[in-house]
């Protein structure tokens, strides 16, 4: 079972993807983890599955300081321009969640399934991942050849 610790090492590498595959792998075995959430809302790139993840840490524990920075931050700026003249903004503001709300967390989106492919199919994930392992490669190898030639031509 992957923990937390290896969310945040994936997200320190860069792998986004992965972290949100751990996170989202923790959040099945325990969908009222706080810190699973915020991870997950870290690794995110849609405004309102971030929205889905804050607002789930908020129904856990509605003292949670990240939670409620991270709604803060996804709420659009307030039009100076429109400040000024007086007029009000044209959406109508997001309602706080009403003290009797204790839904279970609701999840972003369903988790990749690897044993979902058909028999004989391989899944869509592992050929993506094998796909950008061999462009790794090959860009390797073809910057090394490139180099060589390069060296060569110049007498160098």
């Amino acid at each position: 079972m992957p923990t937390l610790d290896d969310g945040r090492d994936a997200i320190n590498q860069g792998n986004f993807q992965q972290a949100r595959l751990i996170f989202e792998a923790i959040l099945q075995e325990n969908p009222r983890s706080e810190e699973a959430w915020l991870g997950l809302a870290d690794v995110l790139t849609d405004t309102e599955d971030k929205r889905i993840c804050y607002e789930n840490v908020l129904k856990i524990n509605k003292q949670n300081r990240a939670a409620r920075e991270g709604l803060r931050t996804l709420e659009p700026e307030e039009d100076q321009l429109r400040k000024a003249f007086g007029i009000q903004p044209t959406a109508p503001p997001r309602e706080e969640m009403s003290d009797e709300e204790e839904d279970e967390p609701t999840m972003v989106s369903p988790p990749v399934d690897l044993a979902s492919a058909e028999e004989g199919e391989t899944p869509t994930v592992i050929l993506v991942a094998v796909g950008l392992a061999l462009s790794v490669v090959v860009m390797a190898a073809g910057g090394g050849l490139v180099f060589y030639i390069i060296t060569n031509l110049t007498g160098g």
